[in-house]
C-alpha cells in the first residue's frame, strides 16, 4: 500500500470515528449524511496534526449544539430536554415512554406501600424477645454494702460484715442466691440468670433495702445501711426506649403508606397526561414512601424523568 493510499485509509477511519461521536453525542442522526470541514493544513500527514483538526471539529460540532439547545430554549423549549440526545428527544411523542413512565412510578410507589405495610404489621417487641437479641449466658452480682456516714461526728463510711443478702427472682419468687457481706463489706452471688431480681439486703437494727434489677446492667453496686427500721425501695433496671421504638416506626409506617399512595395518584394523574406541573409535584411526594430503602425512589425519580421528555404529551403543555 502506498503512502497515499494508507493517508486516505487513515483519513476515512478518522471521519467515521468522528461521525460516530456525533452521531452518540445527538449532533446527527444515524442516516443523516455529515460533511467535515478540513482546515487549510489538510495535507498535514502526522498523527499530532490529525488528532489537532479531530478536536477542533468536535469543538465546533459542541458549540453547534449548544448553539442549537439555546434556540430551541427561546423557542420555548425545556433546558433539561434539549440537552439530551437527539435521538433520545426524538422518542418524546411515542406513547410507549409515557406507558413505560406510569410503570415506574406506580411500581415504586406499590414498594413503598409493602414496605410501610410491613413496619406498621411488625413488632419491635418481638424482635427483641427473639433468640437473636437474648443472652443465655449466667451472669455475677457484685456489691459493696457500707454504714451510714455521719458528717457531725466524722463517722461511718465503713464496710458492714455479715449482711444478709439475697437474690430472688421476681417471676416465681424462686431464691437465685444467699450470702453475707466479708470483712470488707462486699459479696458476690454466682450463676444468675439474665431476668429481673429483687435484691434483698437485712440487718437487726438496719433499714431492710430492697432494689430490683437486671443482673449485668450494674457492674459493681454500692448500698449505705440506715440505722432504723422499714423498708427502702427502688428500681434500678436501665429505662427501656422500646415504647418510643415502636411509636416512630408507627410513625415512619404511616408517612410511608401516606407518601405511597400520593405517589399511585401520580402515577395515575401521569396516565391520564393532563396537567404536567401538578402530576410531577404529586409524584415528587411519592418519593417518601422510601420502598426497599432507595429502589423505589429510585424507579419513581426515573419515571418522572419520562416524564419531562414526555412533557409535551400533556394537554397543558401541547
Amino acid at each position: 500500500m502506498s503512502d497515499e493510499e494508507e493517508r486516505e485509509e487513515r483519513l476515512k477511519s478518522l471521519r467515521t470515528r468522528v461521525r460516530d461521536e456525533l452521531v452518540e453525542g445527538g449532533v446527527l442522526e444515524v442516516d443523516d449524511e455529515v460533511e467535515l470541514d478540513f482546515d487549510v493544513d489538510e495535507d498535514a500527514t502526522t498523527l499530532s496534526d490529525r488528532i489537532a483538526r479531530r478536536r477542533r471539529r468536535m469543538k465546533r460540532a459542541r458549540a453547534a449544539r449548544r448553539q442549537q439547545a439555546l434556540i430551541d430554549v427561546q423557542d420555548g423549549g425545556d433546558p433539561a430536554v434539549v440537552r439530551l440526545p437527539a435521538a433520545l428527544r426524538n422518542r418524546s411523542d411515542e406513547g410507549w415512554v409515557m406507558n413505560l413512565a406510569v410503570l415506574l412510578i406506580i411500581v415504586g410507589s406499590v414498594i413503598g406501600a409493602a414496605s410501610g405495610a410491613l413496619l406498621i404489621s411488625a413488632d419491635p417487641r418481638d424482635l427483641v424477645a427473639s433468640s437473636m437479641f437474648s443472652r443465655t449466658d449466667d451472669a455475677e452480682v457484685h456489691g459493696l454494702i457500707l454504714s451510714e456516714l455521719d458528717s457531725v461526728n466524722n463517722t461511718g463510711g465503713d464496710a458492714i460484715e455479715g449482711v444478709d443478702i439475697e437474690l430472688i427472682r421476681i417471676s416465681d419468687d424462686h431464691s437465685e442466691g444467699r450470702t453475707e457481706t466479708n470483712s470488707e463489706g462486699r459479696f458476690t452471688i454466682s450463676g444468675v440468670s439474665r431476668e429481673v431480681m429483687l435484691l434483698t439486703v437485712r440487718m437487726d437494727g438496719y433499714v431492710t433495702i430492697e432494689r430490683t434489677l437486671s443482673p449485668g446492667e450494674i457492674p459493681d453496686l454500692t448500698l449505705t445501711l440506715i440505722e432504723g427500721e422499714g423498708v427502702d425501695s427502688a428500681d434500678l433496671r436501665e429505662p427501656s426506649n422500646l415504647a418510643s421504638a415502636v411509636q416512630l416506626s408507627t410513625v415512619l409506617a404511616v408517612i410511608t403508606l401516606i407518601s405511597a399512595a400520593i405517589g399511585i395518584v401520580g402515577g395515575l394523574e401521569a396516565r391520564r397526561g393532563i396537567r404536567y406541573r401538578r402530576t410531577q409535584w404529586i409524584c415528587g411526594l411519592g418519593l417518601f414512601s422510601r420502598g426497599g430503602i432507595f429502589f423505589g425512589p429510585l424507579l419513581i425519580l426515573l419515571g418522572m424523568a419520562l416524564l419531562m421528555l414526555t412533557k409535551n404529551q400533556f394537554a397543558d403543555q401541547q
